[in-house]
């Protein structure tokens, strides 16, 4: 992504509201891949979670704002000026870095031929327990949920729900295992079977350091989610099985390793 298109992309929301001013994704609403949620009256989506949006609020651009605030920035690096939210400022400044690497990497060319290892964790249990599942791009999200309900308390009497990053009631990809597709009989879900990794990884654009998350019963905001730890070519993960003695097994996934809280 060029400079051009970011601070095309990311503009200032100058608001009467609160002490700095925000950046707001103008492309968030197609992409749907940020964890805060849009306001539907408004433009965009606001890079972090830290103040309320106004109606009354107004966007320029990053060099326009620089002209008329005296910033020394005009393009997002670095740390961010005094006068812009720093959650903000470092939300464009990692996105642009990561664009830059997925070039580097060919990221887009290998996105749905590769694999990856999922680290899985429980909300407020990050550093007690977690399992790694290494997963190829052509299993399904049920062999997945099948792995995940092992060393969870979930099981079908569960409604759960896959998704991105920190996504809750609203998934972006609403993708629920088969009996509870039934159940639901809703054409907006996707039954889990006939999701594929390769699928999720096209549709996320899923590469190291993303993140998926599943939510269950809905009433609380209880979830687990697994960060990418590892991206795998497909001679890397045959390897890797072969070297690795798995915890247990599907025909195309497995957990390999795992740390448990100490008895």
């Amino acid at each position: 992504m060029t400079d051009t298109d970011t601070t095309d992309r990311f503009v200032i929301e100058v608001s009467q509201v609160g002490t700095v001013d925000h950046v707001v994704d103008l492309e968030a609403d197609s992409t749907g891949k940020s964890p805060y949620a849009p306001r539907q009256d408004l433009r965009g989506e606001k890079l972090c979670d830290r103040s309320t949006r106004s109606p009354t609020s107004e966007y320029i651009t990053l060099r326009d704002y620089a002209d008329w605030k005296g910033v020394d920035k005009t393009a997002f690096e670095g740390d961010a000026p005094d006068q812009v939210c720093s959650y903000c400022w470092t939300a464009v400044v990692e996105h642009a870095e990561r664009g830059e690497q997925h070039e580097c990497d060919d990221v887009d060319e290998r996105i749905g031929t590769v694999g990856y290892r999922l680290r899985w964790k429980q909300k407020g249990r990050a550093r007690e327990e977690w399992y790694d599942i290494v997963v190829r791009p052509k299993t399904t999200m049920a062999e997945l949920d099948a792995l995940v309900c092992r060393f969870t308390t979930l099981d079908d009497l569960h409604l759960r729900m896959y998704g991105l990053e920190d996504e809750y009631l609203d998934s972006t990809l609403n993708v629920i295992p088969d009996l509870q597709f039934a159940e639901v009989d809703d054409p907006s879900y996707r039954k889990a079977s006939e999701m594929t990794i390769a699928d999720i990884a096209e549709r996320a654009a899923l590469w190291k350091g993303d993140r998926l998350s599943i939510v269950y019963d809905f009433g609380t905001p209880s979830h687990y989610y697994c960060i990418v730890k590892e991206v795998y070519d497909p001679g890397e993960i045959e390897k890797l099985l072969e070297e690795r003695d798995p915890i247990v097994a599907t025909e195309t996934a497995a957990i390999i390793d795992e740390k448990r809280p100490e008895q």
